[in-house]
């Protein structure tokens, strides 16, 4: 198995080849300090920041959605990454790579990894990822 940062990369499912949608969230890493007595503020701009996002599959039969939940258990909460697929990626090259064409690596947000089931064995699936750095 391959690693990327001494995490073991998991191979994302190939079906459906991409997710119903993407919401994407930037986060800077900045402390604000405030004076209890002035009111006065002060920043500590550390210069870094890191992506995440909820990503919506489409809804799937029973034997597509066995892989994606085979996916969100292998990932082992946090201590697994994974990459989407270049077509995904160069679909969404502003937020999915870190420069236009190198894929992000990415983890799940917490160690849950949910789906849901409805009525005639229709699957669902969304989970929350920050990028792995």
């Amino acid at each position: 198995m391959s690693t990327y940062l001494g995490w073991n990369v998991v191979t994302i499912p190939s079906t459906p080849s991409s997710p119903a949608g993407f919401e994407f969230a930037f986060n800077s890493i900045v402390a604000t300090s405030t004076n209890p007595f002035t009111g006065q503020q002060q920043i500590q701009d550390w210069n870094a920041n890191f992506m995440e996002s909820s990503v919506s599959l489409p809804n799937m039969d029973k034997a597509t959605a066995v892989d994606w939940v085979r996916f969100l258990k292998d990932l082992k909460g946090t201590a697994g990454v994974f990459q989407f697929g270049s077509a995904v990626c160069a679909a969404f090259p502003e937020s999915l790579t870190t420069n236009g064409t190198t894929p992000r690596y990415w983890r799940l947000k917490t160690n849950q990894g949910k789906w849901a089931i409805h009525l005639a064995q229709i699957y669902s699936i969304t989970f929350e990822i920050r990028e792995a750095l």
